[in-house]
């Protein structure tokens, strides 16, 4: 049953939904305030439910302490019915990264007093000793009359994570600092940087540490530790030099020779038109601006990276190996674990069968006691025959019963880490499909966008174990431009309720008759429009069920794996086909149940 009301705020409706939490419009009855509600999702596992709770309620006490024009406002935090949430102001208009995603220029004007009010925003927090440590497109929100607002503290002030949960990650590699992809402690020095990198994107569309043809987290997270920005005025002529000054200063490696005050970055944006074209100050070959144009002369002798940039590119070759020996440590716990838990199932399921076994020769004993002792020999006989044959048979077949389960379990997991990196990338990169998607209302259209992406996994027991039982994927497409549909007066309606309850946005006009009457009806919309991909567990009969729902194909569609056709080769077959960047997963269509 979907929760309607928290504390005293109504539920009008959902805005959005991820991986651990939705966010909702509300209205505060008391003032008759529209909120936004945030809310944590109650049936997250156990195991890192307290992490998320406490991040969660971080967000809340951190941005809570901040009043800001740039900072979003929190109003209260509560619990209900076990679920906790946060009461926020509701934000009109759209992130930034949608902005970027939609726009093909700003001003450089506009670009440098949006930046420059998310500056001011992170003076304030600075004063609280308050690090964002997530400053990234996707956390700024832009109203209509062109405000920036810094949202998601939810990572403030947290020093280490386990977590590998879809967006838990501390910070998105491409806007972090060089602290931060190499372990070291951070400051709010480190959000500066993080603002430089979301400027530079700004200014030329691309961050500054992204490469043509490696474009990897480890090739970006070691540039960012250890190889310089190229000058955005490089990249485009039209851009003013002063821009290099700030960036200089905003993305220098030392921390030291930054902006020590977010306020003095906001202050030199607002006068870019003013400054040098070079960094105000001296700089390493690391700190400095590259000019591709007019590479340094080459040195006599090797010229050796000072000790910082040094220390930089250890620390990272450290952590490098660290994350690699985390990640291999982890796959051997899980492996034990796995182990350990298919034991217990052996073991209960052995001494099952003895009590079994035992019981029914204690009760054939007695059903046969009034047997004389000839017979009751030969029953006896019989039957401890009988026990021997099963002997024989069941623990094999317990076996091979448990190694289906952990089987089914396994690749069902192995698909949901799989989709929710694959959610992760789409969200960042919204693509346009390479092929056409049927969309309905439209048939099958070319071009459309991909991008909203959500993940899930949903377990249940299995005979004592606690087994995955199905993945949820979904997603949204939309067309690039809005698409006009025309219907008659009388499917209007069954049109508009149709798209109210997929919830796509649209524009209505009509026309009418003489009497008034309405004869045609124009729709005019984007999307999004929904799609889905459930993909479920069979351990009764070992396989898979995957239900579509308009995945490339408009309506549903349900079909069968076996228990080896889920490996990593279909998974990735299934992810390039929803890209429409490949057609082989077509042929498991052919096979519809």
């Amino acid at each position: 049953m979907e929760q309607t009301q928290f504390g005293r705020y109504v539920i009008v409706s959902e805005l959005g939904r991820g991986a651990m939490g939705a966010v909702h419009r509300a209205v505060d009855p008391l003032i008759e305030r529209d909120v936004a509600i945030k809310t944590l999702l109650p049936n997250l596992p156990p195991e890192i439910m307290g992490e998320i709770r406490e991040r969660f309620l971080r967000e809340a006490r951190s941005a809570g302490r901040l009043n800001h024009p740039n900072i979003v406002t929190i109003y209260d935090v509560g619990e209900q019915d076990g679920v906790a949430y946060i009461a926020m102001e509701l934000l009109e208009g759209k992130s930034l990264q949608q902005i970027l995603r939609e726009t093909p220029r700003l001003p450089v004007a506009t670009i440098a007093e949006l930046v420059a009010q998310v500056a001011d925003g992170l003076d304030l927090a600075q004063r609280f000793r308050i690090t964002h440590r997530d400053i990234k497109p996707a956390n700024i929100m832009v109203s209509a009359d062109w405000r920036a607002k810094l949202t998601d503290f939810g990572v403030a002030h947290v020093a280490s994570s386990s977590m590998t949960q879809t967006g838990s990650a501390l910070g998105s590699p491409k806007y972090m600092s060089p602290e931060q992809v190499t372990g070291q402690p951070v400051d709010p020095r480190s959000d500066i940087f993080s603002l430089g990198v979301v400027l530079y994107e700004m200014l030329v569309r691309r961050t500054p540490f992204e490469r043509a043809g490696d474009n990897t987290v480890f090739a970006v997270m070691h540039r960012i530790a250890g190889e310089a920005h190229i000058a955005v005025t490089q990249l485009d002529p039209q851009i003013p030099t002063g821009f290099n000054a700030i960036l200089d200063r905003a993305l220098a490696k030392s921390v030291d020779k930054r902006y020590q005050r977010a306020g003095d970055m906001a202050n030199d944006l607002r006068n870019f038109k003013a400054l040098p074209a070079g960094a105000p100050g001296p700089a390493t070959d690391y700190d400095k601006t590259m000019l591709v144009s007019r590479p340094p002369a080459r040195p006599a002798q090797p010229e050796k990276p000072d000790a910082a940039t040094t220390t930089l590119i250890d620390d990272l070759d450290v952590f490098s190996k660290g994350f690699e020996e985390l990640q291999q440590a982890n796959l051997q716990a899980e492996a034990a674990e796995l182990q350990r838990k298919e034991d217990e199932i052996r073991r209960w399921a052995e001494a099952e069968e003895r009590r079994r076994q035992t019981f029914d020769l204690e009760r054939e004993a007695k059903s046969g006691a009034t047997l004389t002792g000839q017979r009751r020999s030969a029953a006896l006989d019989m039957l401890k025959q009988k026990v021997a044959e099963r002997s024989a048979v069941i623990p094999g077949d317990q076996t091979r019963r448990i190694e289906a389960i952990g089987h089914i379990d396994e690749r069902l997991r192995a698909a949901f880490r799989y989709l929710s990196e694959f959610t992760t990338v789409l969200n960042e990169a919204n693509p346009v499909s390479d092929a056409t998607q049927g969309v309905m209302f439209f048939g099958d259209r070319a071009g459309v966008i991909l991008g909203e992406g959500f993940t899930d996994m949903r377990t249940r027991d299995v005979h004592g174990r606690n087994c995955a039982d199905y993945v949820t994927f979904k997603y949204r497409v939309r067309f690039p431009n809005p698409e006009k549909l025309e219907v008659t007066g009388q499917e209007a309606h069954n049109v508009r309720e149709r798209l109210k309850a997929l919830g796509v946005k649209y524009e209505l006009t009509g026309r009418k008759n003489d009497l008034g009457q309405v004869t045609r009806a124009t729709f005019t919309m984007s999307g999004p429009f929904p799609c889905q991909a459930v993909l479920r567990g069979d351990y009764d009969e070992p396989g898979f069920t995957l239900e579509l729902v308009n995945v490339r194909h408009h309506g549903p569609a349900k079909l069968r794996l076996g228990p080896e056709e889920l490996n990593d080769d279909v998974l990735d077959e299934f992810g390039t086909w929803v890209l429409g960047a490949d057609e082989a997963f077509e042929r498991f269509l052919k096979r519809r149940a």
